[in-house]
């Protein structure tokens, strides 16, 4: 069974997902509420960086990767190009585990 870990402040949490479930969904369903706005993959809100085992998520689709796109550019505008450079950024309420573990980090 696939693992979501969850890295806030200085603290790890760990919840099991389904196979190829929306991160989102999956934490929500054991009591775990994540930012959110749309649940659609517009508006960005459930934005997260992949830390750990981004190959053990499903290829993002066309919204996720449009809006992911504009987060990026609006960061690198706000805080500079080092900001998120070499980091995975995707949408909670988008990204679909496959197998194994992941480790994610809220992005404010």
């Amino acid at each position: 069974m696939p693992k979501v870990s969850l890295k806030e402040n200085d603290n790890i949490f760990t919840y099991e997902a389904e196979e190829d479930e929306i991160i989102y969904h999956a934490l929500e369903r054991q009591g775990k509420k994540l930012p959110h706005g749309c649940l659609a993959g517009s508006c960005g809100s459930c934005r997260m960086i992949v830390l750990e085992g981004e190959d053990n998520l499903r290829d993002p689709g066309h919204i996720e990767s449009d809006t992911v796109r504009h987060l990026k550019e609006t960061y690198t505008e706000k805080h500079g190009e080092e900001f998120l450079k070499n980091k995975t950024v995707r949408l909670s309420c988008r990204a679909k585990i496959l197998k194994n573990e992941i480790t994610i980090k809220p992005l404010k």
